[in-house]
């Protein structure tokens, strides 16, 4: 089954090899960087390290983002995270519903605002996030000893779900563990249902997650990051 089938019908895909050696290494000495003043994890990543933007532009990933988005698909938000058993956490089950904006303007369907780490966050309408991809690129092998992520497949049809609710349609639904090795790419709809548990090893779990949009937003909103 194609990468497209499989987003279409399960809301995920996996893909092997994306990032070559080079690259990858090239990424950890960048990212390793960033990571001595914010251990756990980098918001806003491509502004910070030119190989993440460049990344984002690159063929390998443009390869996987244009069929399910569009020619037109750019960079929306950048985030590395960076699990280990000295900055470990749990993710109960979610869908990621906010987008990051560069400031808080009123537009029909938009709500929920909030700020984090100075960024301006809302929810759009859930149209605006059946037109996203999220590309989580591994710069490390991940399992379920170092918070791999799980996710509910076919969970983004669903439409938006009530918080509370999320864990419950997860295992009526069904879990799969996503196990993937250094240099592989998994492409996830921000609707699916998606969790992670905390580390158990020592083994490092760094991800770089490219979030993509092909889709414009009101005249009175922009994005926070926006590279195409």
């Amino acid at each position: 089954m194609s990468q497209l089938s499989s987003i279409e019908r399960d809301g995920f895909a996996t893909a092997s090899g994306v990032l070559d050696e080079r690259t990858r290494l090239d990424l950890i000495r960048d990212v390793e960087e960033l990571l001595i003043e914010s251990p756990a994890g980098v918001r806003g990543l491509a502004a910070k390290a030119p190989s993440v933007a460049a990344l984002a532009l690159s063929a390998a990933v443009r390869s996987l983002v244009e069929p399910v988005l569009g020619s037109q698909a750019r960079l929306v938000r950048s985030i590395l995270f960076n699990k280990s058993l000295d900055a470990n956490w749990q993710v109960a089950w979610h869908q990621d519903l906010t987008i990051a904006v560069a400031s808080q303007e009123e537009a029909e369907g938009y709500s929920s605002w909030s700020v984090k780490e100075g960024v301006v966050h809302v929810q759009p309408p859930v149209q605006v996030l059946e037109q996203m991809l999220s590309v989580r690129l591994h710069l490390d092998p991940a399992d379920a000893t170092n918070g791999a992520l799980w996710v509910s497949p076919a969970s983004h049809r669903l439409g938006r779900l009530p918080a509370g609710e999320a864990a419950s349609v997860a295992e009526r639904s069904g879990k799969q563990l996503c196990v993937v090795q250094a240099g592989d790419a998994l492409l996830f709809r921000p609707l699916i249902l998606h969790a992670s548990r905390k580390a158990i090893s020592l083994k490092p779990r760094r991800v770089i997650q490219l979030e993509f949009a092909g889709v414009s937003l009101p005249e009175s909103l922009a994005w926070a990051e926006a590279i195409s």
